[in-house]
């Protein structure tokens, strides 16, 4: 057992634990290192998304993908005095939730989800909005040398100026827009007739577009979009089907890494669990990847084997008497 703090026996902590992630269970865990020993590591350390190119990029170099970016709120709903928290809608909750807003990259072939960068969002201390970050990320990715086959996001993101950025790299994106957004001479996207096929129109502020309309859910009417003409109505809508993976992604990512149990009240500490449990994650993922088994499954056969040692001698007693 290593009887020294860093970030790699904390990662290893968080795909270990199953219910319980916080610091005080990791120290009564080790039972030879203090709460207050981790606690320091975790004030004292710098643990950056640049750093988690350096465990993803080997996974992603393997095969070609999507790349995709998404923002999910990790809750602290008791929490309202840690540092990085504000009000952010949820839409899963329906509902505003006190949480730390966070921007995922992710990668994807269409059945993998590796996360490559991400953004904590936080004004206040960076003066940055979330398309701020997400045009910093697309930048490092090009620095990367990654080729998308096509870039994926939602309305929110589908600002003229990361369409722009995004063409200007060669990129093909497709993405979800909404039905006030202004083409051709001046229209209202909602009340143009849009053939089953498609329509090429211009984009306000942009440029020549193809928008499908597609149905979404209570047969509301949604609309999808991408700077690539020549894809027909399947294949944009089929490839905007991938962006499902990020939303997958984050839901794995809540339940098995405990990134929303850290209770500690400073940034520097919740940016260095966050980074951990993104870290765990993708742990679990190149194992589903390369064993063919759940992220549930893999962390259940940590404690499997000590379930079955207790079950040969339990210690607890069954005779109330």
């Amino acid at each position: 057992m290593q009887n020294k703090m860093c970030k790699e026996l904390y990662c290893q902590f968080l795909l270990a634990a199953q219910s319980n992630f916080t610091m005080t269970a990791m120290a009564e865990t080790l039972n030879t290192m203090a709460h207050d020993k981790i606690n320091r590591w975790a004030e004292e350390t710098k643990l950056t998304p640049a750093i988690l190119w350096e465990y993803a990029k080997h996974l992603v170099e393997k095969r070609p993908g999507y790349l995709i970016c998404d923002d999910t709120v990790i809750e602290k709903e008791f929490g309202k005095d840690i540092e990085l928290t504000s009000k952010h809608y949820s839409p899963s909750d329906g509902k505003y939730v006190n949480g730390i807003n966070i921007t995922s990259l992710l990668w994807s072939d269409g059945e993998s989800h590796i996360p490559i960068n991400y953004r904590l969002y936080a004004p206040k201390l960076d003066g940055k909005t979330k398309n701020d970050h997400f045009r910093d990320m697309l930048h490092q990715v090009r620095e990367r040398g990654l080729r998308p086959k096509a870039f994926l996001f939602d309305s929110w993101f589908a600002s003229v100026d990361n369409l722009k950025a995004i063409n200007a790299y060669g990129w093909t994106w497709i993405t979800e827009i909404k039905k006030n957004r202004i083409i051709n001479h001046g229209e209202h996207l909602e009340n143009v007739k849009i053939p089953e096929e498609g329509l090429v129109a211009h984009l306000k502020g942009y440029g020549w577009v193809k928008i499908i309309k597609r149905v979404v859910k209570d047969d509301c009417i949604g609309y999808l979009a991408t700077n690539e003409i020549s894809l027909s109505a399947n294949d944009i809508s089929q490839g905007y089907a991938e962006r499902w993976e990020i939303e997958e992604y984050h839901r794995g990512l809540k339940q098995t890494t405990g990134i929303e149990e850290c209770q500690a009240r400073t940034a520097r500490i919740q940016r260095n669990h966050i980074f951990c449990s993104i870290v765990a994650f993708t742990a679990l993922e190149a194992k589903r990847i390369n064993e063919d088994v759940s992220w549930y499954e893999a962390k259940y056969s940590i404690v499997k084997d000590a379930i079955r040692f207790y079950l040969k001698s339990p210690t607890i007693s069954l005779d109330f008497a």
